[in-house]
């Protein structure tokens, strides 16, 4: 299994796939692209930075939203 966390600057509105608010990822320097990765697939889900940030600090999350495009 391969998990990364990353920041991807899109410049279009998408919504967090914890919390479900929309923000364009270009302005926001805190959010981060989580993507999980086993042999048979692979998923990814955006995080605005409120929510990456409760998750890196130790706050369990639930994703809730379809996954970044």
């Amino acid at each position: 299994m391969t998990i990364s966390l990353e920041h991807q600057a899109a410049a279009d509105e998408r919504p967090c796939g914890v919390c479900g608010a929309t923000f364009v990822a270009a302005e926001d320097s805190g959010s981060r692209v989580l993507g999980v990765k086993t042999a048979t697939q692979a998923l990814s889900f955006l995080m605005c930075g409120g929510c990456h940030s409760k998750w890196s600090h130790g706050v369990p999350v639930r994703i809730r939203s379809a996954p970044a495009s």
